[in-house]
């Protein structure tokens, strides 16, 4: 579903989001997840967060850039979509290529597609209808994001014959996050696909 957020939601609406997904994907073997219960007093809702820690910061940053793309980048329109793909590694063929693409293929079996616009603040000329503003901004909000929690917890558990074996070195499976617009992929993980080949099955994407 689409987001329409004012910028000042923009970074707590994706990091609850995003979390809840990694931690509904946390299912690794090698010990049991014990996932912290966050509450946002932002938008009125709680949400479970992983306790990896470089997960935690990997996401973190991401929010950080789709915040700061979405605000002063290239999405003049202030539309923008936030893409979680969740993949495994596999060894490639041995290859004198492997020198520069690396011995490990990616293999995306999951893909999450979050679509935001911009909802600009409107100025009044009032002070009460500025707070009247704010707090329809804030309520629209939180209740886009509660919907979204809904959907996120339905979709995850309803589909889950296409997930490979459960990651023994981590609680959940690993995952990249770019940016797109206008249906080009921005960041790492992008950069990534653009330049190497990768193998990418059918996936099941939030449209």
């Amino acid at each position: 579903p689409e987001l329409r957020l004012a910028m000042c939601h923009v970074k707590e609406a994706m990091r609850t989001i995003l979390h809840s997904l990694v931690v509904c994907r946390s299912i690794g073997g090698h010990r049991p997840i014990e996932p912290q219960v966050v509450l946002s007093e932002l938008l009125d809702v709680a949400y479970l967060k992983t306790d990896e820690a470089d997960f935690d910061d990997a996401l973190e940053q991401a929010v950080a850039q789709f915040s700061e793309m979405l605000e002063s980048g290239p999405s003049h329109a202030g539309r923008a979509q936030l893409v979680l793909s969740f993949y495994v590694t596999k060894s490639r063929k041995h290859s004198i290529w492997n020198i520069l693409v690396g011995a490990d293929e990616k293999v995306v079996f999951e893909q999450w597609r979050m679509p935001v616009v911009l909802q600009h603040f409107r100025r009044h000329a009032s002070p009460t209808d500025n707070l009247r503003e704010e707090a329809n901004l804030q309520a629209s909000a939180s209740q886009q994001v509660h919907q979204a929690l809904h959907w996120v917890i339905g979709r995850t558990n309803a589909k889950v014959e296409h997930l490979p074996p459960p990651p023994q070195t981590h609680s959940a499976y690993k995952f990249d996050v770019s940016f797109a617009i206008d249906g080009k992929e921005l960041g790492a993980a992008a950069a990534l696909r653009s330049s190497l080949s990768q193998t990418i099955r059918h996936i099941p994407h939030i449209v």
